[in-house]
């Protein structure tokens, strides 16, 4: 029988501050309605994040912010496209951190789009030929398919480079 030590941590920490004005996807995974903190008991939401702006990615991320709860719980499994902001401050306390939707700013979704066309062809070494898709196999035509639109002109000129290489 094997045996896995605990985990020394839940995830990745990021400063949510450090993330302000940055264009994100966040891919939350998880709604935890009580969590014990040293603040008392607590909801959070984790969630991956990418920081487009800095290409860095952050895993099972606890967010406590009830702001940003609100904007991520009903997107479990989605990735939701957002810059990073801050709302307006109610009296005695600091301004929340909010979302601000980006998926109205096409080079923020061209952005998005192209980084994770990127990701889900970085494992492909040499790709068997398919015409439609620009010379990728067919598991990574489905790959791409689960993650972006292959219809989308930046996705298609990603691919169109691809093949060129090929």
């Amino acid at each position: 029988m094997t045996f896995t030590p605990p985990a020394t941590n839940s995830g990745d920490y990021v400063k949510i501050g450090d993330l302000n004005g940055h264009l994100c996807i966040f891919t939350p995974t998880e709604f935890i309605d009580s969590i014990t903190t040293s603040m008392g008991e607590s909801t959070a939401i984790k969630t991956d994040i990418v920081d487009l702006d800095t290409n860095d990615e952050h895993e099972g991320v606890l967010l406590f912010n009830k702001a940003l709860i609100t904007s991520l719980k009903a997107n479990i499994g989605a990735q939701v496209l957002a810059r990073v902001g801050q709302g307006i401050a109610k009296p005695g306390k600091s301004a929340p951190w909010i979302l601000n939707d980006a998926t109205t700013d096409s080079a923020a979704v061209t952005k998005a789009t192209t980084y994770l066309a990127a990701k889900a062809t970085a494992g492909i070494v040499q790709p068997a030929p398919v015409a439609s898709t620009g010379g990728l196999s067919a598991e990574a035509t489905d790959a791409l398919k689960s993650v972006v639109d292959v219809n989308d002109p930046a996705i298609q000129a990603a691919l169109a480079q691809l093949a060129a290489k090929n």
